[in-house]
């Protein structure tokens, strides 16, 4: 399937913090994987525009403590315990946790706790990333391979060839930073570039493994159209490190 959007699209960076650059366009080294990350900035552009805009220091620390909170405990923290972490009241964590829905960095259930925040989740989704003592759930297949390179670890993914449910295995060497092993060997990512609203709601549920070509081509086929690109292990790897890599990154 070819995307409608552009993929010679420009190479979009924003800086979320001095220095940093997300993506990192220097962990892409093949052709395919950086028509992937433009075809997925394209699809997003008012969403990228608000991005270019940086976070301010407390809602940029906020946003990195969720995360790494996520990852000590397992699980998405309580508003609670974002305030005693970073010293806020809970008021100003809850209006900061708003604004960083509103960049679709992390979502929000009625309760105002925390459901989402990329590359997690608290929802079942078939994509478990296995990091040091605690199994999270990852929002899709990109974002479980982006999740060791970002927490530098690295991580065991386990999930599930979407078109015939075969296990599929895969671990990064070199603190996220490449394959080590994956299985089936002709295991393939879709990466989807649709998105309304918000990533986890739109492109997230369908960018997903496939044990092979044939089974993504058979998924292809028997779906609705669809705009994304197909991607290699290696090159669904190098798009996580582009997104995920800079999040946690030290200014």
């Amino acid at each position: 399937m070819s995307d409608v959007i552009d993929a010679t699209s420009k190479a979009i960076e924003v800086e979320i913090r001095p220095g940093v650059l997300r993506p990192d366009w220097s962990v892409v080294t093949s052709k395919i994987a950086r028509d992937a990350l433009c075809a997925r900035s394209a699809s997003r552009s008012s969403l990228v525009e608000g991005w270019a805009v940086a976070l301010d220091s407390s809602e940029d620390r906020a946003w990195q403590r969720v995360l790494a909170l996520f990852v000590e405990l397992g699980r998405a923290p309580s508003i609670a315990e974002i305030a005693a972490d970073t010293g806020l009241e809970e008021e100003t964590a809850k209006s900061i946790l708003k604004h960083l829905q509103s960049r679709d960095l992390l979502r929000l259930g009625e309760n105002g706790g925390i459901i989402d925040a990329y590359p997690f989740t608290e929802r079942a989704t078939g994509h478990v990333v296995k990091l040091g003592c605690h199994k999270l759930n990852a929002l899709c297949a990109i974002d479980a391979l982006g999740a060791g390179a970002m927490c530098g670890r690295d991580v065991a993914v386990e999930s599930t060839c979407r078109a015939c449910g075969m296990a599929i295995r895969i671990a990064t060497a070199n603190q996220g930073a490449r394959i080590a092993t994956v299985s089936p060997a002709g295991t393939v990512v879709w990466h989807d570039t649709f998105y309304s609203g918000s990533a986890a709601s739109s492109c997230c549920p369908r960018t997903a493994f496939f044990c092979s070509d044939a089974h993504l081509n058979d998924w292809l086929s028997a779906s609705d159209e669809r705009s994304g690109r197909r991607l290699s292990a290696d090159e669904a790897l190098q798009v996580g490190r582009a997104i995920f890599g800079p999040v946690l990154a030290k200014a």
